[in-house]
């Protein structure tokens, strides 16, 4: 019995004086199959990408130049979070790039093959042979998401069960966001029921709307239709397939905030500043909590459509201005419905995990800053902003 004891006492001291932060991460709220592919990934000792720090306290490393220096979890987390922010500035620069640059790049192909096409360079409009801008303006939109995706796909090798999963592991959670979506549309939207102007144009759909106004109606719907399902497909799979998973190493809230500061630069209008903001928190929780990105791309398609339904009534009503307080106070309600229907207290309800870290707020924030394409990237959408304001 004695012989025993001791060696309960001396296992229970080596794994006191032990430090894994991936073992000691545990994402199985949702799928215990997430967790151990999670955890895979940032065990792999060629990921540059993972914050990782195993360690005893009295072990050393030698690190030529500097002399033996004990690993330290402030360092690494901070080490790790420059290079990932150094690849998500990256992607989203080439998202803005092609969103600005390749409508006239293609334009000026197209002329050369002889195709009549023209490109406005005051409002970023390509016009002319129907098919021809039709194809235009579907591969900018495909690329604009396709680029950034593959480079975060090839550099972060998240694996598929995390970053695109489908599958729904908590099902009442698909209903509830639904219901959330619903209530943040209504209260963020409110203010557009006292506003003379429709400034619901400056929407995702509302800008497809006017490139294709000149169109045959079947170019229209087709069109509307495919901006519809592909940008809302596309921008999940983008910041919350590969961003928010490869962020989610540093906290649940912390990959959450990122995430919705990602998606607001790929709107970076600000007339939907608010509406992208709030909306992408609440699907990143939803992501994280259902275990599957199918709810937050069905709630981003709902969203979508009720902009643009907003926005027709608009255009095609003298008096829908009338009835805009009304129409928010009938969705806010049926959001609410949904929600009082589906959120009850369960047992082992999938929360929001939270990680250990070693750096402060103050220091975090100080990373996130850190001079870099990044930076540039929340610079460059403040000066889109300013512009569109402007003109």
């Amino acid at each position: 019995m004695e012989t025993t004891n001791v060696k309960e006492k001396k296992t229970f001291k080596k794994s006191e004086d032990t430090l894994d932060i991936v073992e000691q991460a545990n994402y199985s709220t949702v799928s215990e199959e997430y967790n151990k592919a999670f955890k895979a990934w940032r065990n792999q000792k060629n990921n540059d990408y993972a914050f990782r720090c195993r360690k005893k306290q009295k072990e050393t490393v030698y690190i030529e130049g500097k002399g033996y220096h004990s690993p330290n979890p402030a360092a690494e987390e901070r080490r790790a979070m420059i290079r990932i922010n150094l690849i998500l500035g990256m992607g989203i620069f080439c998202y803005l790039l092609i969103e600005n640059l390749l409508a006239a790049i293609l334009m000026g192909i197209a002329q050369l093959a002889g195709l009549d096409v023209g490109y406005c360079y005051s409002d970023g409009t390509v016009f002319g042979n129907q098919t021809a801008v039709l194809i235009i303006l579907m591969l900018k939109t495909i690329l604009k998401f396709l680029v950034p995706i593959l480079i975060f796909r090839f550099t972060f090798h998240l694996p598929r069960r995390v970053a695109y999963h489908i599958k729904i592991d908590v099902l009442h959670e698909f209903p509830t966001t639904i219901g959330v979506t619903l209530i943040v549309f209504s209260v963020a939207n409110i203010w557009l029921a006292f506003s003379p102007i429709n400034f619901l144009s400056l929407s995702t759909l509302g800008e497809a709307y006017y490139a294709v106004s000149y169109m045959q109606p079947s170019y229209q719907i087709f069109y509307l239709a495919f901006e519809l399902l592909m940008v809302c497909i596309l921008n999940e799979l983008l910041i919350h397939g590969e961003a928010l998973h490869v962020l989610r190493q540093f906290g649940d809230w912390y990959a959450i905030v990122i995430t919705a500061l990602l998606a607001v630069c790929i709107s970076h209008s600000y007339v939907t500043i608010l509406m992208e903001l709030t909306f992408s928190i609440i699907t990143g929780i939803s992501v994280l909590r259902s275990g599957s990105l199918l709810p937050s791309m069905v709630s981003r398609i709902l969203y979508h459509l009720l902009l643009f339904a907003m926005f027709t009534l608009e255009i095609r009503s003298d008096r829908s201005h009338d009835y805009r307080l009304l129409l928010m106070l009938l969705i806010f309600a049926a959001g609410l419905l949904l929600c009082l229907i589906f959120i009850r207290p369960r047992r082992n309800y999938p929360g929001l995990v939270t990680q250990k870290h070693y750096l402060t707020l103050r220091e975090r924030i100080k990373t996130i800053f850190h001079l870099g394409p990044l930076m540039i990237i929340f610079c460059l959408c403040i000066i889109l902003m300013i512009i569109e304001v402007i003109f």
